[in-house]
């Protein structure tokens, strides 16, 4: 519980026997705590450093514990001021943000609020679907309908699709059949599909559209002559036509089952630990190893050795395809 403060439950075992007990030395410490001396007198240490354990000034070579009120005082106090500091910091990082898109919106073709605003870009028109996703509350409705998108759906979609599923944010979308003869296809809806999502299967290649919050929306497809058109829609009367049409899709669209005749790959038997488990969950949503070692409460060389331990169980190539069999599963 005070993890935070620099106290693992070693070293805070080891500080309520000096309490109570105020003559032991760490050899009867550590017998008290079924602890090696080694491990307590590092506790020992610890606590000396943070000044929760004094030298006796009466009994040489003794330990002397601090009252806890005016010992913990000082640390809590010291991670409220480095909550403040990081909550200013957190403000300061806001503010440049809201630079960054003031000066991105004021330098954009179109950035005018203009209820249609045509984009002529691909790599543009990427930059829009993800930044609606990141910005999603309540719900986002979305046709892929075109082949071909299963690589930018797992590589770029996928991160910030999980991150909104883990907000609550409530997600359908219909995606081409093709996806279901491929196998990274299958795997992203898998995944996707084990943190929320509803999916459903079409042969309607007409056109790509994603509205986020029945407000505000992206449309996508080729126009006679071109290789592609884009329109931002931000009328929320526009944005209810393109949510009519995915309704309409969405009704004579196919429910896809997620899992193949209900069964499991075999060694499904070898179930992940909880710790495997919140790894595996960490790593589907594109947490780095360090972040989850964060996590955890372990190193990232102790990360890295999980992973590779799970990806050898699942048979797995990659990180990405660990992720898609570990929800095939059942362990996310």
């Amino acid at each position: 519980m005070l993890e935070f403060l620099g106290l693992d439950d070693v070293t805070l075992a080891a500080y309520r026997q000096w309490l109570r007990h105020p003559e032991m030395d760490v050899d009867g410490v550590a017998t008290a705590v079924g602890q090696a001396t080694g491990t307590v007198r590092r506790s020992r240490d610890r606590l000396v450093e943070l000044s929760l354990l004094l030298p006796s000034t009466e009994h040489p070579g003794h330990l002397v514990a601090v009252h806890p009120e005016a010992g913990l005082e000082h640390l809590l106090q010291a991670q409220h001021e480095s909550l403040i500091r990081r909550h200013e910091r957190l403000v300061r990082a806001r503010a440049q943000v809201s630079t960054f898109v003031s000066e991105y919106l004021d330098n954009r073709p179109g950035g005018d609020g203009a209820e249609v605003e045509h984009i002529d870009s691909a790599d543009q028109a990427r930059v829009e679907l993800l930044a609606l996703l990141g910005r999603a509350e309540k719900e986002v409705l979305t046709l892929h309908t075109r082949d071909g998108l299963v690589p930018a759906l797992t590589t770029e979609v996928l991160p910030v699709e999980l991150r909104a599923l883990r907000r609550g944010v409530t997600m359908r979308s219909v995606l081409p059949r093709a996806v279901s003869a491929d196998e990274t296809g299958v795997g992203y809806v898998r995944t996707v599909a084990s943190h929320g999502l509803e999916a459903r299967l079409t042969d309607d290649p007409r056109i790509d559209a994603t509205t986020v919050d029945g407000r505000i929306g992206l449309v996508q497809f080729a126009a006679p002559g071109t290789e592609s058109l884009a329109l931002i829609v931000r009328s929320p009367a526009l944005a209810n036509l393109v949510t009519q049409l995915f309704e309409q899709i969405w009704e004579t669209a196919e429910p896809l089952a997620v899992e193949a005749d209900g069964e499991r790959e075999s060694g499904s038997d070898d179930l992940p630990s909880d710790s495997e488990r919140l790894l595996l969950r960490l790593l589907s949503l594109g947490v780095k190893d360090e972040a989850a070692a964060r996590h955890l409460g372990v190193s990232v060389r102790t990360v890295r050795r999980m992973v590779a331990d799970l990806m050898l169980r699942l048979d797995a190539r990659s990180r990405f395809q660990a992720g898609t069999v570990a929800a095939r599963r059942g362990w996310l």
